[in-house]
């Protein structure tokens, strides 16, 4: 009797369920093992598709960043006032760090954190891909205090800095258990930083 074809894997398919693996339990804590046994592949295959495991971890990091990217993008092009992009943003920072379907906390900010027990090429990794979300931010401020929105003295690019860290905070503190009610408490405190243009 022939033997069937073997299944067609989806790269993509295998990269989510790998940074999921990723994102709950770290670089350190994954092994090869734990990630053939997620992906439903053999070493060997996962080996051929993707690289090590270091080259596994960084395809799926990359792989996050492109899916969570849109709902971000939607976000950056908000056309409401500057506090309610502020506020929209960092809430939609807490919905998507308190998504019952997936790990707490954020899979890039975890990268950071985790950042000393990882090759260095995957901190520069998570650490750009953070860098890309602020610079969105700044832009989204530069733009504002062109319209008025912010006053003449304020800084966008320290504000923006600032806003991120806030989102970042938020995700360690997802990471480590807090709630809805808790992080938007924290945001509402955050807005108190937001310069008044009047």
């Amino acid at each position: 009797m022939a033997r069937g074809r073997p299944r067609k894997t989806d790269p993509d398919a295998v990269l989510d369920k790998a940074a999921k693996l990723f994102w709950q339990q770290g670089f350190e804590g994954t092994s090869m093992n734990d990630l053939a046994s997620a992906t439903d592949m053999a070493k060997p295959g996962l080996y051929a598709t993707f690289g090590d495991k270091e080259a596994l971890y960084a395809k799926a990091l990359v792989r996050y960043f492109e899916t969570t990217l849109p709902v971000f993008d939607e976000v950056f092009d908000y056309p409401g006032s500057l506090e309610s992009f502020v506020r929209r943003y960092l809430e939609t920072v807490a919905e998507a760090l308190t998504d019952k379907t997936t790990p707490r906390g954020c899979f890039i900010v975890n990268s950071m954190v985790d950042c000393a027990n990882q090759p260095s090429l995957l901190e520069t990794l998570g650490r750009d891909l953070h860098k890309k979300r602020r610079a969105a931010i700044a832009r989204r401020f530069r733009g504002a205090q062109k319209l008025g929105e912010l006053p003449p003295d304020a800084d966008p690019k320290a504000l923006a800095e600032f806003f991120s860290g806030q989102a970042l905070a938020l995700a360690v503190m997802a990471r480590s258990g807090a709630g809805r009610k808790t992080l938007r408490q924290f945001i509402d405190v955050a807005m108190t930083a937001l310069p008044n243009a009047s």
